[in-house]
């Protein structure tokens, strides 16, 4: 298991941040995921594996002026 956003969730082997999103609703805003502490920005979801028992974050895209 794999908590994101402090909810339980089922976790694979070989799991990227890329495949689990696409199995996750209203996550179209993501673009940046903290994971274990460590911020990965969307470029880098198809290849960062997600290990069992990690904690992720989904961190929206903030602008403003």
């Amino acid at each position: 298991m794999i908590e994101v956003n402090e909810k339980q969730v089922q976790w694979s082997e070989n799991m990227t941040i890329a495949s689990l999103l696409k199995t996750l609703d209203n996550v179209e805003f993501c673009s940046v995921v903290r994971l274990n502490g460590k911020l990965v920005s969307s470029p880098k979801f198809a290849e960062t594996i997600i290990e069992d028992n990690a904690k992720m974050q989904l961190l929206p895209l903030v602008s403003g002026g």
